[in-house]
């Protein structure tokens, strides 16, 4: 038991009064159980005899009530017997129920049965005698004792049942009176058998306990003394360090600052170069768009000149139709006069060419003035398609001069534009930089609050050990005084 811990030997304390509490109560419900299933089968043997003597009762009833009625020949005087017939049937069922369970009284029973049934039909036939041929006809047959006869077997079969019962329940009692005796003898030396073992054992552990705390008692003592000038110590050099360490977060604290602005002055160095590359990427941009409209007016102003060309050709062409059609007028008015010639020496007959031919020369009138008219509108679109063949060809001149400007113009631009996405670049390297070592700076910053906060947590620790040891120290010399050592 020595090498066993303190625990352990609690526990096995515990764990033997527990054992033996169990096996006491263990011990006391086996015999109480027994001593209540005995009690329940006693009463169960008497309902038995109970209701054995109120079958017999129920017959003696059922008897007396024939007896009186043979004797006055009064109707009333058959009620007992009614009422003990009804009682008789009820009482055999409750018999019967009652000792299912016993195989010698069911066969008694069942020889029961048939005496009950005979001596039943006794009496009624007797009644009935008595109803249909008198008093003296009933008691001839009362006077062959066979009434008594099965009364008397009735008698003799109910009382074995019920000395059955009875030696049943004289073998019930004893078994009650072993549980009582056993009970009583578990109480009566169980509890003090335990009372004892648990003394001895309790005592045993009391020793061996005290023993090992008066041992670890006095090791604590030392120590403790020896910690708390240490924990002593540590505490005051803790205290000069978290002093140290505040000054240190109070300087990276005022370079955290600087450090903030110089990031902000960066940062805003880098959203003007940035708004300033968009500017001119805009301007970039534009140029672009320019040169590219000056390039479609170009396009436009050659597709002008050559429509400007095809139309100067075609009113060539034009001109030159109206002149085939201006001969053909007049050679048509000159057939048509010589048609009216012809026609006139033709007289009658002619009457009606004459005037087609007069129609023809009309037509040929209209053709010739329509023509005229014609050529003179053809005359001015020829004039000013000249004036737009000039104008075009000077506007594609300035169109050629405009896109050399714009492309001039679009080279210093891209020029521009690429000096200030260089510069940008810097600006947000530069912004980057500072951002990087303000995200430094608050690194050292935590890294100094923390180690401030890792400083006085020292500092409460060490005066918490400073604390607790000296509660150490007081705690051994309690102990100590109670167990009656040293420390």
């Amino acid at each position: 038991m020595e090498r066993w811990t303190i625990g352990a030997k609690i526990s096995a304390g515990y764990g033997l009064a527990l054992l033996m509490l169990v096996s006491i109560g263990i011990v006391s419900w086996r015999n109480t159980t027994a001593m209540i299933e005995g009690a329940s089968l006693r009463g169960h043997t008497d309902e038995v005899i109970n209701s054995l003597d109120n079958l017999l009762s129920a017959l003696q009833d059922s008897e007396t009530g024939q007896r009186g009625y043979l004797l006055v020949g009064e109707e009333s005087y058959l009620k007992p017997y009614r009422d003990g017939v009804v009682n008789v049937n009820s009482d055999m069922q409750r018999v019967a129920d009652l000792v299912s369970d016993n195989p010698v009284q069911q066969k008694r029973l069942a020889t029961l049965r048939p005496l009950v049934s005979d001596k039943l039909n006794e009496l009624a036939e007797t009644i009935d005698l008595m109803r249909a041929k008198g008093s003296d006809a009933a008691m001839q047959l009362v006077k062959t004792n066979r009434g008594k006869t099965e009364m008397d077997d009735i008698r003799n079969l109910i009382g074995l049942m019920k000395a059955e019962e009875n030696n049943l329940l004289e073998k019930r009692n004893e078994f009650e009176e072993r549980s009582a005796r056993a009970t009583s003898a578990v109480v009566t030396y169980g509890i003090p058998l335990a009372i004892f073992i648990l003394s001895v054992f309790g005592f045993a552990i009391t020793r061996a306990i005290t023993k090992v705390l008066k041992d670890g008692i006095g090791k604590i003592a030392a120590s403790s003394s020896e910690f708390l000038a240490t924990t002593t110590q540590v505490a005051s050099g803790a205290a000069e360090t978290a002093t140290a360490v505040s000054e240190t977060t109070a300087t990276v604290e005022e370079v955290k600052q600087t450090a903030q602005l110089s990031s902000q002055k960066a940062r805003n160095v880098s959203d003007a170069a940035q708004k300033a590359a968009q500017v001119a990427l805009f301007g970039k941009e534009s140029v672009g768009a320019a040169v590219r409209g000056m390039q479609d007016i170009q396009d436009q102003m050659e597709q002008i000149a050559r429509s400007v060309v095809r139309l100067s050709e075609q009113s060539q062409a034009i001109s030159e139709i109206i002149v085939s059609v201006n001969d053909l007028a007049e050679q048509s008015n000159l057939l048509a006069v010589n048609a009216a010639i012809e026609a006139n020496k033709a007289g009658e007959q002619g009457k009606g060419f004459v005037i087609v031919a007069q129609e023809i020369r009309s037509l040929a009138e209209q053709s010739k003035q329509a023509t005229a008219q014609v050529r003179a509108i053809l005359t001015d679109i020829q004039k000013g398609t000249s004036t737009a063949v000039l104008a075009a060809e000077q506007g594609a001149k300035s169109v050629d001069a405009g896109m050399k400007q714009s492309r001039e113009s679009g080279e210093s631009i891209r020029q521009l534009y690429e000096s200030i996405v260089e510069a940008s670049q810097a600006a947000t390297q530069i912004a980057a930089s500072s951002q990087q070592q303000m995200v430094g700076m608050d690194q050292v910053a935590m890294a100094m609050e923390n180690i401030k906060q890792a400083s006085a947590q020292n500092v409460s620790g060490t005066r918490q050990a400073e604390s607790a040891a000296r509660g150490l120290h007081e705690l051994g010399i309690r102990f100590g005084s109670l167990i009656g050592a040293r420390a």
